[in-house]
């Protein structure tokens, strides 16, 4: 008896990996000090590529990111939905939104990154990157987590950092 060979399956629920390297924007006293180090990875369980319109909206990829702090201040996880658009030849726009999860101070006295008010807060990203040979891209991209102002005080956390990506 010959057994066939297992078929090769082309479609994953993995669609690209990104590192990004940020700085914080915020003011003077919602300021962090250091560099925060993003990486993400980027699932399209519903094929989001390819669609177009309000189909694109129905059909999201999903985030899982981290904000790694190399100087002591807030670090965060990250997760939501994003939409990833092209534009004009190789060049794309990336939104997403979601939920965080930090070690910030929620007070404004507390030492780690401005008072937040709360550990889970709302996140959203924009990104806008160049799609390169190999299935590479790179980014610039702009970052906010805050409460909304369901909780006192509401400084956010907002950074922007560039990136590169691999798309799988």
């Amino acid at each position: 008896m010959t057994l066939a060979p297992a078929p090769v399956v082309k479609d994953s629920i993995f669609d690209e990996a990104r590192f990004e390297v940020a700085a914080s924007l915020g003011a003077s006293s919602d300021f962090e000090k250091g560099v925060f180090l993003i990486p993400s990875l980027f699932f399209d369980p519903l094929h989001s590529k390819g669609r177009e319109g309000f189909d694109k909206f129905l059909h999201p990829r999903f985030f899982l990111s981290a904000s790694i702090s190399t100087a002591d201040e807030s670090s965060q996880l990250m997760a939501g939905a994003s939409w990833k658009f092209p534009v004009a030849g190789p060049t794309f726009v990336d939104i997403g939104f979601g939920g965080a999860l930090t070690n910030a101070s929620k007070d404004e006295f507390g030492g780690r990154g401005p008072g937040v008010g709360s550990h889970l807060l709302f996140h959203e990203y924009i990104a806008f990157g160049v799609n390169l040979e190999n299935n590479w891209n790179v980014t610039a991209t702009v970052r906010h987590s805050s409460n909304a102002n369901l909780a006192s005080p509401n400084s956010g956390l907002t950074y922007g950092g560039l990136g590169i990506g691999k798309s799988f």
